[in-house]
């Protein structure tokens, strides 16, 4: 991979050329030399300052979805030329998908197969992240991300609405959103696609998070399921999470519920569109 790219990513990852510098053992005029080579071989300019702050110009992020798909690829050969027996496969999942809506899929891609597999299950923005510094093959994701960033593939749609215990009076029912203010609000961290989806569509209508009676926020997506259940509160979420929780309803809300992507994404360039689509034939 051309040092120079190297160096650009380096820079874009730590935003600090001193910092830059140290971690790729390279003198600070080094790195201003190769960012300085990168701009003239391209006629743009790939960083800004606001104050001490580096920024990344339009034709940066153009040119890092470039080197980050070179990244993975140099790796990705450096590892079949290492000889491994077996090529571990890395995926990455949301935490609905990989604890409730891709089980089966999940069981049919790796069973009788001689890989290894490596499964991440993170919040959205976390796994764009590792997706970006090549330490995932794919993701199967069903928050936001950059559609002009990424390969990716639309798999399936789910519905995206409220989920309660079956004793609640808002169980199987039909309401407007002012109705749930006295509800508590259980919810997923920062970061995560159903949180990200629930405050967008509350945004919208004029409402947030915090106009719930009370709040209360969890990494765990099981953690809330069984909360929910016993009856501590309510949440938004994935229609499929009843197939693996029995013991909940659902209820729709006028504005929120609505049906949601499930999308594969991947590196431009790297095939991990391709290499999802190979596991489900075999």
């Amino acid at each position: 991979m051309d040092t120079r790219l190297a160096t650009f990513l380096e820079v874009i990852d730590t935003r600090n050329y001193t910092k830059a510098s140290k971690n790729l053992h390279i003198t600070q005029p080094a790195v201003t030399k190769h960012i300085h080579s990168l701009e003239e071989e391209f006629g743009v300019k790939l960083f800004t300052y606001d104050g001490k702050k580096i920024l990344m110009t339009k034709e940066a992020e153009r040119l890092e979805s470039y080197a980050r798909g070179l990244q993975k690829n140099y790796r990705d050969l450096v590892d079949s030329f290492r000889a491994a027996p077996l090529k571990k496969i890395r995926i990455g999942l949301t935490k609905t998908i990989g604890n409730y809506a891709y089980v089966e899929e999940l069981s049919r891609m790796m069973k009788n197969r001689t890989n290894e597999f490596a499964i991440t299950i993170d919040n959205t923005g976390m796994l764009l992240d590792q997706l970006r510094n090549a330490q995932l093959d794919f993701l199967i994701v069903e928050g936001r991300f950059s559609k002009s960033e990424f390969d990716y593939e639309i798999l399936t749609e789910d519905l995206f609405t409220g989920l309660c215990a079956p004793g609640d009076p808002l169980a199987k029912g039909v309401f407007n959103m002012e109705e749930l203010g006295e509800a508590c609000l259980l919810l997923r961290e920062p970061g995560s696609g159903s949180r990200e989806i629930l405050e967008q569509k509350l945004q919208y209508k004029g409402y947030d998070v915090g106009d719930f009676k009370r709040l209360i926020t969890c990494s765990s997506l099981q953690l809330i399921t069984k909360l929910v259940e016993r009856e501590v509160g309510i949440t938004f979420g994935y229609e499929s999470i009843l197939k693996e929780e029995p013991n909940l309803a659902t209820f729709h809300v006028r504005g929120i519920t609505d049906r949601h992507e499930f999308s594969l994404v991947a590196l431009k360039g790297t095939g991990g569109i391709e290499l999802y689509h190979e596991l489900k034939r075999t």
